[in-house]
């Protein structure tokens, strides 16, 4: 079956390289597309050279895999957390904090005074930039720097609010770090609403063209647009609110595994996780709506997030199962803590464009996208100003 797969990775893999290398904006201003492969921006860091543990199901033994294994795994749609840096959340008998979530909604006023001040724009004026990067690959310079200029829009917007709001890097073993927002409060309880900030190429992931604009650009800027309005409202959360911006979600959930990993080593006091990976397509062919991962997710907060959507957007909610090392909610999830994800509709295969050069903001649609920063806003809210333990 492996050499099965093996063949056709490469077979299709002959017919994707001039795809992969379709034009599009490039890391630096200048640089032409035959330099690409030569630049040190587009070289692979040393995360792969020794093999990493990789576990594609609960009921399957975790193996140890080289680089081109991996590979193969990806190309053939294989979903999979990587969890060399991470065994001991891998262990059954791991349990989290035990947290309580609000049972009716209460801050109706302050959310909708919130709501009204959501716009599109910054979709639009984050995401050309940020899709402009060659690709976000989690272990490349390219990946390191479009973290970087990320970090930089958030540390402006937040400086310009003059709030009580701390933003971080948070490094890891690869080149990529994640980036955190901390919305400080009075309770050592924390909120977590977040999203990924790395794109791949699904064929040549270090130097093929990977815009990223849906996956998961959309989701980065969903919460970004949800943070300029808590902070143009004067948020003060009872509880402390984060926003995570995750590295490495694409190389097996590496990023949050590593924080939610760090937080339950720490012992700290994780309320509920809600995550935004892809917001911004869905076909005009299907009912628009929030998908929900049913699987692997926390039923109360799933139910939470059901009511968050009757009361303060205009879509419905559906369940679907995601499987296994779906995204970077599973990270939580596997930590014991409460996790839900929002996705772009019920359908986990309907954007054919990720993972290659035709994942543009062109696809998108931003008032899609504007119920999903209406969800990440009224979460924090609700959950960030429930009464605390």
């Amino acid at each position: 079956m492996r050499v099965a797969l093996v063949a056709l990775a490469l077979v299709a893999a002959v017919g994707a390289v001039q795809h992969a290398f379709a034009p599009g904006p490039v890391g630096h201003v200048g640089e032409s597309h035959s330099d690409v492969r030569m630049s040190a921006e587009f070289q692979p860091g040393s995360l792969y050279d020794s093999r990493r543990l990789i576990k594609v199901s609960e009921h399957v033994r975790a193996r140890w895999m080289s680089l081109d294994a991996i590979l193969v795994l990806r190309q053939a749609g294989v979903r999979f957390m990587d969890i060399t840096d991470a065994q001991d959340l891998h262990d059954l008998s791991v349990s989290g904090y035990e947290s309580t979530l609000p049972l009716e909604l209460s801050q109706g006023d302050a959310v909708n005074k919130t709501l009204a001040l959501l716009s599109t724009d910054l979709y639009g004026l984050v995401l050309e930039p940020f899709t402009a990067f060659h690709n976000r690959y989690y272990d490349s310079e390219n990946g390191r720097k479009s973290s970087k200029w990320l970090q930089e829009q958030i540390e402006e917007m937040v400086a310009m609010a003059k709030a009580n709001v701390t933003v971080s890097s948070v490094e890891h073993r690869f080149k990529q770090p994640s980036v955190v927002a901390r919305i400080h409060g009075q309770s050592d309880e924390i909120v977590v609403v977040s999203a990924h900030q790395d794109s791949v190429n699904m064929w040549l992931p270090w130097f093929g063209r990977a815009s990223g604009a849906d996956d998961d650009g959309s989701g980065t800027v969903t919460i970004l647009e949800a943070l300029r309005v808590l902070l143009d409202s004067s948020f003060a959360p009872r509880r402390t609110v984060e926003l995570h911006w995750y590295a490495g979600e694409e190389g097996g959930l590496l990023g949050s595994q590593a924080i939610a990993k760090q937080y339950k080593d720490e012992g700290r006091k994780v309320v509920a996780n809600l995550h935004f990976d892809m917001t911004g397509f869905w076909k005009r062919t299907e009912p628009e709506v929030i998908g929900l991962v049913a699987d692997r997710t926390d039923p109360e907060t799933r139910d939470l997030v059901k009511k968050l959507a009757r009361a303060y957007t205009r879509l419905e909610t559906r369940e679907f199962e995601c499987g296994y090392g779906c995204s970077d909610h599973a990270s939580w999830n596997q930590a014991g803590f409460r996790s839900a994800m929002a996705f772009e509709s019920d359908q986990l295969e309907a954007n054919t464009h990720i993972h290659s050069p035709e994942d543009t903001v062109a696809t998108l649609d931003f008032n899609h996208m504007l119920e999903f920063s209406k969800l990440a806003v009224a979460f924090a809210y609700e959950v960030g100003n429930a009464k605390t333990s």
